[in-house]
């Protein structure tokens, strides 16, 4: 069944493919037993001359793998993580859809074994980035990262950080690369922004990590900054579009005014639902704990520095502001860039009130530090 999905002549065997896909992801214990099972010395294909007059295809393949000196098998996640190794635009979008739906069912199977696979692969992290633009493969990865979640934790964040997932998405909005990489990186990262926090208490997350933290960091929002405003690059404009995106949302789901005076105590953990202190324990509704929000000072002072070039970009638009014919005559139009610009300035006053960025900004003999 693994040959069929991880075939080369997939398109010959799209139906059998599709069919071992069900009966792998299937509720049967048995087969993900099988895909995890660790290699043994003695799992050897024995020569068959029998197996060359097979009428399968897929037959054919395995028997041309098998010699004489009995040769171990491939592992069955080996090969089918095969289909990983193929280059950008060579993977077909139903291949990668099974190979990822049989993935995350080991995933949420045999997790354990499964990521000691997947972070025992060489370059695991530039393949999953290699095909970035098939949608099953980021799936996939995102899958990877919000197993984080499980008891005795894997480290799966810390081997995904080690491995600069986060820079080379970054890498990937630089202006001179194509928009629509803008676009599947900065998917990929507000991605794993909402996986990572979400101030909803109902929605499960991972909490703040490794990620999260380079992601704010001032060294990374330093470099989207330069980016963004770069008035030489090809698709500077498209880099601020998606940047703003994630800016955005980092703020969003950091954002917390419980507290409006900026003290915090234990109650801001806690969504209160408006009961007052004074009333007994027994009348207080169950608290839903909240998600801790990060520290978003080092990126809100990189932004601040560049308030005057986004304020030039308003009035100077790298876009076309030739005039456009409306029902009102000729008019200037705003443009996407404009736009997001203006949303990112409406999230940065918003976060005013967020008291932890007011604590922050207060020493510790009371008085302001200089920002």
């Amino acid at each position: 069944m693994v040959d069929y999905i991880a075939t080369e002549e997939f398109f010959k065997f799209t139906k059998m493919a599709a069919t071992a896909c069900e009966v792998l992801c299937s509720p049967s214990a048995a087969f993900a037993e099988a895909l995890a099972a660790a290699y043994v010395g003695g799992d050897f294909v024995e020569s068959d001359s029998e197996s060359e007059s097979d009428s399968s295809a897929a037959q054919a393949q395995a028997g041309e793998r098998r010699s004489t000196t009995e040769e171990p098998r491939q592992h069955l996640l080996e090969q089918l993580w095969s289909i990983m190794r193929l280059d950008n635009g060579q993977l077909d979008p139903q291949q990668a859809s099974q190979f990822s739906r049989v993935m995350c069912s080991l995933l949420q199977r045999k997790p354990y074994e499964a990521l000691d696979f997947i972070r025992a692969q060489d370059a695991a992290v530039a393949q999953f980035l290699e095909h970035l633009n098939v949608s099953a493969v980021v799936d996939l990865l995102l899958k990877v990262i919000s197993l984080e979640e499980l008891e005795n934790g894997p480290g799966i964040i810390e081997w995904l950080s080690s491995q600069q997932l986060v820079a080379q998405l970054v890498a990937r909005l630089a202006p001179d690369q194509d928009p629509e990489m803008h676009s599947l990186a900065a998917q990929v990262l507000l991605d794993i922004i909402a996986i990572s926090q979400c101030n909803n208490p109902a929605q499960p997350t991972i909490g703040t990590n490794a990620l999260i933290e380079e992601l704010k960091s001032e060294a990374t929002v330093s470099k989207l900054a330069v980016f963004m405003l770069d008035r030489t690059a090809p698709h500077a404009t498209s880099t601020l579009i998606n940047c703003v995106y994630i800016f955005i949302e980092l703020i969003r789901r950091n954002y917390s005014d419980i507290d409006g005076d900026g003290e915090i105590d234990e109650d801001e953990e806690y969504a209160l639902d408006g009961v007052d202190d004074d009333e007994d324990d027994e009348a207080r509704p169950r608290r839903e704990p909240r998600m801790p929000t990060v520290d978003l000072s080092e990126m809100m002072r990189v932004l601040a520095l560049r308030v005057g070039d986004l304020v030039a970009l308003l009035t100077d638009p790298r876009a076309s502001t030739t005039p456009v014919p409306t029902t009102q005559g000729l008019s200037e139009p705003l443009g996407f860039e404009r736009l997001r610009i203006c949303e990112l300035f409406a999230e940065l006053l918003h976060c005013s009130n967020m008291p932890r960025l007011n604590a922050a900004a207060v020493t510790g003999d009371g008085s302001d530090s200089p920002t």
